[in-house]
Parts: structure tokens; C-alpha cells; sequence
């Protein structure tokens, strides 16, 4: 009998311990973030921890808020509605102002506006996902 209650002491600490923590999840090493440019908005796909983490900064209203990436033709499986997508995204504090533009404006010169760059000033983090 004392054996049996020492298993269930065991199972409840492990269970208290590790089998039910509440807190906050690591950031995740993959996201779709959507951005909201002046009433239009676009997708992305963020790869990187670092990424995820400075979407999220610029979410919460951290300075550098302007998503900087490298266009590419095609949706990338997430900017559903354009012919582009961006990758190798950063997050700059500011940016030239060549590469800034609405997302139709990207559609429009596709993935060579601004000689392959992408970096809207107004662009605002909505969701992650």
C-alpha cells in the first residue's frame, strides 16, 4: 500500500509540476502575419523566431514597426488576392522612401517595384497567426 502511495505522490508532483504549466508558450518559429496598409492589407509568412518576435514588437507599438522584405512573384501560399509575396522580412525603425507603396501598388509593377524591395511606412501588424 505504501508503494502505491508513493507512485500516486510521484504522478500528482509530475502532473503539478510540468503536465499543466500555464505559462506563455516560447515564440514559435513560424507565423502568417498580416499587415494593414492605408485600407489595403497583405500577408507573410515570418520564419524565424527573431521574425515572429519583432512582428509581435511592432504589434505592441515597439519603434521599429515598418516590415522591410525582398518580393517575390506568386503569393507565397499566404498573401492570398496578390501576385507577390515578401521574404526575408525585417523591421526597421525607417526606411527609404523608393521602396514604400500600397500593396496595389506593388501589384501593379509586380515583384520589381522598387527594384525588388517592399518597406510600407504605414504599413501596421493586425494579426499573427
Amino acid at each position: 500500500m505504501r508503494r502505491n502511495s508513493v507512485i500516486i505522490s510521484f504522478m500528482a508532483a509530475g502532473l503539478l509540476s510540468g503536465g499543466c504549466d500555464e505559462s506563455p508558450a516560447a515564440p514559435s518559429d513560424q507565423a502568417v502575419v498580416t499587415f494593414s496598409v492605408v485600407g489595403e492589407t497583405f500577408r507573410a509568412r515570418l520564419t524565424t523566431r527573431e521574425q515572429v518576435a519583432a512582428a509581435e514588437a511592432a504589434r505592441d507599438a515597439g519603434r521599429a514597426s515598418i516590415p522591410v522584405g525582398s518580393l517575390r512573384a506568386g503569393d507565397g501560399g499566404v498573401n492570398t488576392g496578390w501576385s507577390w509575396h515578401l521574404v526575408d522580412i525585417t523591421f526597421a525603425e525607417a526606411a527609404i522612401e523608393v521602396c514604400d507603396g500600397l500593396p496595389s501598388h506593388v501589384e501593379r509593377e509586380g515583384p520589381s517595384f522598387a527594384n525588388g524591395q517592399y518597406c510600407p511606412w504605414s504599413a501596421r501588424v493586425v494579426d499573427i497567426r
